[in-house]
């Protein structure tokens, strides 16, 4: 897939699945949502998340996005993790909207809990699909 479609692909609302690495070499996957800017995959979860810690702990992640209808499609993104920290209540209502519109995601996101999350920061060194 070359830049310009990978892009297209990646500014889709698809559900990703990230993988950290656990301490006793087991990998964790979960799903995630995701935002793409500049070049770069956001995700935001729990400070103190088991994603979190393997992320701090490992500096590395793997980020799956797939989309199934219409025949098999996916982009995967390996390389390190930065967090930012704290984040903003705009960043999470950014997230938010993307997956479920501006109304909604002004009532998911009202309260603060952005407070208790990160913003994990995948820099992507090299790309499948």
């Amino acid at each position: 897939m070359d830049h310009a479609a990978r892009t297209a692909f990646l500014e889709q609302p698809l559900t990703a699945v990230l993988s950290t690495l656990n301490p006793d070499g087991t990998i964790h996957a979960v799903p995630v949502w995701y935002r793409y800017l500049d070049g770069k995959l956001r995700i935001i979860t729990g400070r103190g998340s088991r994603k979190h810690r393997n992320a701090v702990r490992s500096g590395r992640a793997t980020l799956c996005i797939d989309q199934r209808e219409g025949g098999m499609r996916y982009v995967t993104a390996e390389g390190p993790v930065s967090v930012v920290d704290p984040i903003t209540r705009e960043e999470r209502l950014a997230l938010h909207t993307r997956y479920v519109g501006a109304e909604q995601a002004a009532r998911r996101t009202a309260g603060n809990e952005h407070q208790e999350m990160v913003e994990l920061v995948l820099t992507p060194e090299r790309w499948l699909g």
